[in-house]
């Protein structure tokens, strides 16, 4: 009794412990510990100390990102979250944009293809060179992203898949960051006030829990094939 009881404790525990839902990080320009990059016609500037940054004041606007891209030639302007590094591909679950224009607002996915710990190649300004081995694809015009979302790959290393799922199902130990922003060859302009990203962390204590219920499992089967308890002769 006192060995089913221990097991039933276990299992439990196992229940209160496993994740309920996903963890969730919502971005604003108020945000702190997260990453991120911002670009405009003038450039690409990527920074980890927040959005101080004179290259990319214009593009900061009170409690929102305020991108504009314009013409005459390809222009685009938009925010990359890099998360510190710490979005493992396969654990991403969702994001959701916030802005007054969803007509041009388009979420691109960024992949550590290469697996060196980093997204693409920046010189000693911040400015974007190369991808550097890295993969990127494009969700397309959206504000919405799940597991279930087409993708399509655009550029940089090997990643294959058609669907988030099915690229997670390929590539689901690599980092990831997304690009949140607007891609045009005419003026336009969008106002982004936040991007929710919902992610399932990893839940490191599976492996000694799940040892712990086969040993438990292995006494309770033995007692039931033996009966009487280990150590006692039977009557």
């Amino acid at each position: 009794m006192r060995l089913r009881s221990a097991a039933l404790a276990l299992f439990a525990l196992i229940l209160s412990g496993t994740p309920a839902k996903a963890d969730q990080v919502v971005f604003t320009t108020g945000s702190s510990g997260v990453d991120f990059a911002v670009s405009d016609d003038g450039g690409f500037y990527v920074s980890s100390s927040g959005i101080q940054m004179p290259d990319a004041s214009s593009v900061v606007s009170g409690s929102s990102f305020a991108l504009s891209a314009g013409g005459p030639g390809y222009s685009d302007a938009g925010i990359v979250l890099f998360f510190n590094g710490g979005l493992i591909l396969g654990d991403l679950q969702s994001v959701t944009v916030v802005t007054d224009n969803p007509a041009q607002i388009a979420v691109n996915l960024w992949i550590d293809t290469n697996g060196d710990g980093r997204f693409f190649a920046f010189n000693g300004s911040g400015m974007l060179t190369s991808l550097d081995g890295d993969s990127y694809g494009s969700f397309g015009n959206t504000t919405e992203v799940t597991p279930a979302s087409s993708i399509f790959m655009m550029g940089g290393g090997p990643a294959t898949g058609d669907t988030l799922a099915e690229l997670q199902a390929n590539w689901g130990s690599s980092a990831a960051a997304l690009w949140i922003g607007i891609t045009n060859t005419n003026t336009s302009t969008a106002g982004v006030s936040s991007v929710t990203v919902d992610f399932t962390p990893e839940p490191a204590y599976w492996p000694p829990i799940g040892i712990g219920v086969f040993g438990l499992a292995a006494m309770i089967a033995l007692r039931s094939i033996f009966g009487g308890r280990p150590g006692r002769a039977s009557r």
